[in-house]
């Protein structure tokens, strides 16, 4: 059976129709996965996600000429998706090490920096503009990208980029008037 049938009977209800896609192309996409981002898991991952969208593209997938093709940029996106995702774990790991307290540092002294970092952090965020309040919400504490946030938030791209800077200036501002951060741990988001 070729893919436009396979396509029609999935359009039609038939579900037994995806696994018979799965069969036909879930090892070209798995070792295609894999070539890309070298790690078998989350290839796995990348192929199982282009199966469900999929599912979810429904009768618009008869718009698509060519499954295998589309198939492959779906694996290929979704691939720089969690090299991405991945990326911004192993930043925010990173940050979170520079907020360690150093050996050097009595561990009282380092926990009471500590609380009062995070209570002058708090209070700063608390005190943004609700908008760059939750546009710093979403990109730090949930990792989206600008582009995720624009969609939920329904802004444009400059306007995330406005909100984030201004937010990230004016908590950077007051840390520093604290005294808790030095002009050199100015850094982009």
């Amino acid at each position: 059976m070729t893919d436009e049938e396979l396509v029609e009977r999935l359009v039609s209800g038939d579900r037994t129709a995806v696994a018979s896609l799965l069969a036909a192309h879930e090892a070209p996409l798995l070792r295609f996965s894999s070539a890309l981002h070298g790690d078998a898991a989350l290839a796995q991952d990348a192929v199982q996600e282009a199966f469900l969208r999929v599912l979810r593209e429904g009768a618009r997938l008869r718009e698509v000429k060519a499954l295998f093709p589309w198939l492959l940029s779906v694996t290929r996106n979704i691939c720089h998706d969690l090299r991405r995702k991945e990326t911004r774990m192993e930043r925010k790991h990173e940050a979170a090490a520079v907020l360690e307290p150093r050996a050097e540092v009595a561990p009282a002294d380092a926990r009471a920096l500590d609380g009062e970092l995070r209570d002058r952090v708090q209070a700063a965020v608390a005190g943004l503009p609700e908008k760059q309040r939750e546009v710093l919400r979403l990109k730090l504490w949930e990792g989206l990208t600008y582009r995720e946030i624009a969609e939920r938030l329904e802004m444009t791209l400059t306007n995330v980029s406005y909100h984030l800077g201004q937010a990230v200036k004016a908590v950077g501002g007051r840390l520093r008037e604290a005294g808790l951060v030095g002009d050199d741990n100015r850094r982009a988001v």
